[in-house]
This record gives structure tokens, C-alpha cells and sequence, in this order.
């Protein structure tokens, strides 16, 4: 079952558009219009159990069609690129220093799970682009609350083609450490997935670019949407076709989470998810409290094409 929204998804939805609307403009007439707006289709979102990542996505199509702004969190990608970038050369001399394959591999997921706390628009949730590199080396003593990494390792030593749905701006340069640890360390073949345009601070073809995503995998794609997770009604052919010959999906940050949570049998492969819990409502899909870290793989024995 997808994630449904709870009480907090109600201010947390308003809270990003009154943050979304102020990215793409500075007319006040125009904020309320698009505040308004939301709150218009919100209770009717939530009598249909929108899960959240469809919310925040239909609020930045509101954004987009009152403003005429394209890409609100444009300067926001490009600044979380850079930042993270600083930090990416020596995590990959630390990767180095590390001999056993299991451990660089949950070394990797943790600094990506840092990554995945880049993100700007969940109620409660703060995070400072500033403290990233000074804070970095804390933030890697946290532990994993729920650690698959074992099991993951299991299931990529038998099956080497990797579908890897990435997330936000940023955090996407910690992916890329994910991408050439399993690539060079594991020897998979790893497919990375952005999103077809801009929605929030969502990594695009133009993030991977800037990142030098190829470096470190073997093809980009992206979901041939707009919408925050994925939306198979959505996606374009080539994600549903790389989707069914892949081994294994990882699964990055919580929009993703809050769109395939429930779908792994349909999905009929492993699929591990890899984020920081940002709020309660994920926290509680989980069973985990907030700010918990998490590598969690869902297996499923028998592949099966569905979609």
C-alpha cells in the first residue's frame, strides 16, 4: 500500500507551496493566488489518499502554471551540486582506504543517505547547506536504524543489473559514490534514473551533466515525468523497460519510498530503500522515528514482467 497522507501533510503541503511560490516570485497577489490555489484541491487530495509525493508534485505544477517559472529551485541545484561536490573527493579516498566490499558499500550508502537530508520542503525537517562539509564526519558516526547492507550484498552478488532511482539535486553526487562503488567494487551494471523536468529540488539530466553522473554508471535515463517518485500510469517506455531488465532497484529518498512502498510484488524483484526519515508519516511506514537512517530491501524471489 502507498503511503497515505497524515495530519502533518496538511500544513506540510501549504508550508511548500507558500516556500515554492516565494522561489518563483515576489508578487504577493500571485503567492496568495497559488496558496489558495492548493487549498482549493487539498481536501479533495486527501479524500482520494493522495500519498504525499503526489501532493508537493501537484503543488509545483500550480507554482509553474500561475508564475510562468519553469524551475523554481533552479539556484538551489546548482548551489547543492557544488557543496556536495566539495566533499565528494574525499570520500572516494576514504572508499579507497576500505578493503572489504561490504563495508565501502555501506560507507557509500550512509554518505548518500547524508545526501538524501538535502531536501527543503518537509514540515520539521531543517537542513543547512552551509554546515554540510564541517558537519559531514558527524553525520557518518550516525547508524543505519534499520541495516539490510548484508542482504543487499547478498542480492548483487547474484544479480548484477541495477536500477537506481535517484532523487535530489546534491545528494545525486553521493549516488554517483553508490554507482561507482558497485560498479568498480561489485561489478554491476548500474542504470541510473532522474526525473524528466523539474519538479522541487528533483535531480534532472541538466544535475547529471553538471555532476558528471556517466563517470560513475553506465547509462542515464530518466522517468519520462515530472512527478515526485514514480507514477508508472506516467513514466515513459524506456524507464518501464529498463525497469523489467533490471536484477534490482535501490531506491532513493522518500518520494520514491511514498510512491513504490507496496508495489514491491508488482515490481517482482528486490527493491532497497535507501533514505533519511524526514518525517513522522514515513517514520511510521517504517516503524522507525524521525531522523532514523535506513537501508531496507524488500525481497522477492520470482521476476516477473508486469508493467
Amino acid at each position: 500500500m502507498l503511503v497515505k497522507p497524515g495530519l502533518l501533510c496538511i500544513p506540510c503541503t501549504v508550508n511548500a507551496a507558500l516556500d515554492i511560490a516565494s522561489k518563483a516570485t515576489d508578487d504577493p497577489n500571485v503567492i496568495k493566488k497559488i496558496l489558495l490555489e492548493v487549498l482549493k484541491w487539498l481536501p479533495e487530495a486527501f479524500e482520494k489518499d493522495a500519498s504525499p509525493n503526489i501532493l508537493h508534485s501537484e503543488v509545483c505544477r500550480v507554482t509553474q502554471k500561475l508564475t510562468g517559472v519553469r524551475d523554481p529551485f533552479k539556484h538551489v541545484k546548482t548551489v547543492s551540486n557544488e557543496t556536495a561536490l566539495k566533499v565528494y573527493p574525499s570520500l572516494c579516498e576514504t572508499v579507497k582506504s576500505i578493503r572489504d566490499n561490504v563495508e565501502a558499500l555501506r560507507f557509500c550508502l550512509k554518505a548518500a543517505i547524508i545526501g538524501n537530508m538535502m531536501d527543503f520542503e518537509v514540515h520539521g525537517h531543517r537542513f543547512s547547506l552551509e554546515s554540510l562539509e564541517s558537519r559531514f564526519k558527524n553525520y557518518l558516526k550516525e547508524p543505519l536504524v534499520i541495516d539490510d547492507v548484508d542482504k543487499l550484498c547478498e542480492e548483487i552478488t547474484r544479480a548484477k543489473k541495477i536500477l537506481y532511482l535517484a532523487d535530489n539535486a546534491g545528494e545525486i553526487v553521493f549516488d554517483k559514490l553508490v554507482a561507482k562503488c558497485l560498479k568498480e567494487r561489485w561489478g554491476c551494471a548500474v542504470t541510473m534514473v532522474v526525473k524528466g523536468g523539474p519538479v522541487l529540488n528533483d535531480a534532472t539530466l541538466e544535475d547529471a551533466e553538471h555532476i558528471r553522473l556517466g563517470e560513475a554508471c553506465d547509462k542515464t535515463i530518466t522517468t519520462g515525468d515530472d512527478t515526485i517518485g514514480i507514477v508508472m500510469s506516467k513514466v515513459s517506455e524506456e524507464f518501464k523497460q529498463t525497469l523489467n531488465d533490471s536484477d534490482i532497484v535501490i531506491s532513493k529518498g522518500q518520494g520514491n519510498f511514498e510512491s513504490l512502498t507496496g508495489l514491491e510484488k508488482n515490481i517482482g524483484k528486490p527493491v532497497c530503500y535507501i533514505l533519511r526519515v524526514k518525517c513522522e508519516v514515513v517514520g511510521r511506514n517504517l516503524g522507525v522515528p524521525k531522523d532514523s537512517n535506513v537501508v531496507k530491501l524488500i525481497r522477492f524471489q520470482k521476476f516477473r514482467k508486469v508493467y
